[in-house]
């Protein structure tokens, strides 16, 4: 048994809700400024993987699966934003946008174009997760 690091297990503490925000702002802005699902989605894996690393393999079993579901939900919001436009006799991949009053928040834009962005975030983490557990996984016995 390979005894876990305290100063790696503090700083992925500490890293772990940063990064989520982080990658939080990045999702936002993604549509409007440089940023968006993908690079979201690869900022919030690298948060899981952080914390993989740093409380080791302990309970894992199962891990993946998931985000393997994960990955197929993400598609599934994807593929509907980009044929949805077609229900509505636009041309394919076709976005719209409204703006909106919400309470406390005040005017609020949203997108069609955040929602794909969701769809591709959901499969970017199901993915790169889905790839670093099976990378790191071991056949019990082998060291």
């Amino acid at each position: 048994m390979i005894a876990r690091s305290v100063i790696l297990t503090t700083c992925a503490r500490i890293a772990y809700p940063v990064l989520l925000l982080f990658a939080v702002a990045l999702y936002w802005r993604g549509h409007n400024a440089p940023g968006g699902g993908f690079i979201a989605g690869l900022l919030t894996a690298a948060a899981i993987a952080l914390r993989f690393i740093a409380h080791g393999r302990r309970d894992r079993s199962g891990a993946s699966a998931p985000f393997i579901t994960a990955i197929g939900v993400g598609l599934a919001i994807a593929l509907t934003t980009a044929f949805g436009s077609l229900a509505f006799g636009h041309a394919f991949f076709t976005h719209t946008f409204g703006h909106f009053h919400l309470p406390l928040i005040g005017d609020v834009e949203l997108a069609t174009a955040a929602l794909f962005d969701l769809g591709v975030y959901i499969v970017v983490v199901g993915n790169v997760i889905t790839v670093v557990s099976a990378m790191t996984d071991r056949e019990p016995g082998e060291d």
